[in-house]
């Protein structure tokens, strides 16, 4: 009989697309994001990513996992760098502004680098020791703990306190509902550690309180305290969002989200969300939660930051993730610096956030060609074809029907009153009286 030969592992395929840019262009003050993993290896109930990667990357269940080519990753930054154009792909040109004025990349948008795919294969310490040497500012968003006492990674990120950025996520300090929501995640008390080591080597540490979820992070008060004693100098949050358009699976993992929040999450957000496909609940139920945690945070000395759609005046900057404002690194003209011009001034036009021509110079390159950007239908490419995301950006400014226009996406704070000399629509600031009674509602 001929002997069983041990069947080899895989390599680890490294042709997964990333850098790109985020689908918050509109809202986001750091839209150019990249993961390192096709695949997170955490399974969190709530991830946001499943259902949009399930439906749209070939192979995401059951499938091999992905890398980025670290070798294709350093080629853009040295060819940006260089300005040299004809060592990247059309595609790779979108992001040389970006890179070569120094914005900086966020990391960890749909997987997170430092899990346990990380642990195995390494990847993302390869490109973190390139980082390093360009000296490129970054900011992460992670759950895990480990890397934080391999001296590899630290002391990389040791070197870089004045411009890489960690944001570590906990949504309760219960152990045990954290345990059920979060598989396979370090404990709460496993990241306020990773917390504290970051911070004890310089590092500004944010707490991401996202997703907020009802009945599970009502300890936020604690959290809050346990993430500032470990030396975090902000916060950030947003509320669970659900997909109305759910799959089995996830109708499943709604299930048994509902199992720990003590009420069917499902049916509370259909008959409490305004909106169509993405349910965000609305204002009047999320207001008053956000405003007693800016309240809590802010006696504490820390910033606070809200990436929810609703309740984005309660930032401390335009910059929703708790990057530290001094640094300047942040894209500017965006939805969320337009609500806090807004709300200063009592109005806010166009030529506010594209003052500079930040909009212009980094997002000239076409709308239905930005890279690993949801341009939605045939019909939606074909009606933009020769639009680029500048103009479209604008467009969407001057929309207010759309749902993505500062009109309908933000709970109804900003109201269109106009247009003024450029003929772009002006927005008045509408909570003015009206910040901390959580009264005013999407219409």
């Amino acid at each position: 009989m001929a002997k069983k030969t041990q069947r080899q592992k895989p390599q680890l395929k490294q042709d997964y697309g990333s850098p790109r840019w985020s689908m918050e262009i509109p809202d986001c003050s750091m839209p150019m994001t990249m993961d390192t993993y096709s695949k997170c290896a955490y399974n969190c109930l709530y991830c946001f990513a499943y259902f949009q990667k399930s439906h749209t990357l070939d192979g995401y269940i059951g499938g091999d996992l992905r890398s980025v080519d670290p070798k294709k990753i350093i080629n853009l930054f040295e060819s940006a760098m260089k300005n040299d154009r004809q060592a990247v792909t059309k595609t790779e040109l979108q992001f040389f502004p970006y890179i070569q004025n120094r914005r900086i990349m966020q990391w960890g948008g749909l997987a997170d680098q430092f899990d346990e795919w990380e642990r195995r294969h390494g990847v993302t310490l390869e490109l973190l020791r390139y980082f390093d040497k360009i000296d490129y500012p970054l900011s992460f968003s992670t759950k895990a703990a480990w890397w934080t006492q391999d001296e590899r990674y630290m002391e990389l990120f040791a070197r870089h306190s004045h411009n890489w950025h960690v944001k570590i996520s906990i949504i309760t300090a219960d152990k045990e509902k954290a345990r059920r929501i979060e598989k396979g995640v370090p404990s709460p008390e496993e990241r306020i550690a990773a917390i504290k080591r970051l911070a004890d080597r310089g590092v500004h540490v944010t707490l991401r309180l996202r997703p907020f979820i009802l009945g599970v992070s009502t300890d936020f008060k604690k959290i809050i305290s346990m993430a500032h004693e470990a030396g975090a100098d902000s916060v950030t949050t947003e509320f669970f969002c659900m997909e109305a358009r759910a799959n089995d699976d996830l109708k499943k993992r709604y299930a048994e989200m509902s199992k720990v929040c003590g009420f069917d999450i499902h049916k509370y957000y259909m008959e409490n969300s305004h909106q169509h496909g993405y349910k965000r609940l609305n204002r009047a139920i999320k207001a008053p939660i956000i405003h007693e945690m800016r309240e809590y945070t802010h006696s504490l000395g820390m910033r606070f930051h809200v990436s929810d759609a609703f309740c984005r005046e309660c930032n401390d900057s335009c910059n929703c993730c708790g990057v530290p404002p001094e640094w300047d690194v942040s894209q500017k003209g965006n939805i969320g610096q337009a609500i806090i011009i807004a709300r200063e001034k009592g109005e806010v036009h166009f030529s506010d956030i594209s003052a500079g021509g930040g909009i212009d110079k980094y997002f000239s390159f076409p709308w239905c060609g930005a890279a690993g950007y949801n341009t939605g239908s045939n019909k939606a490419r074909a009606l933009n074809y020769d639009t680029t995301m500048a103009q479209y950006l604008r467009e969407n400014w001057n929309t207010p029907s759309k749902g993505t226009s500062p009109a309908k996406g933000y709970g109804g704070i900003l109201k269109p009153v106009g247009r003024d000399g450029n003929g772009d629509v002006v927005y008045k600031y509408a909570l003015k009286g009206e910040e901390d009674n959580g009264e005013m509602e999407q219409k």
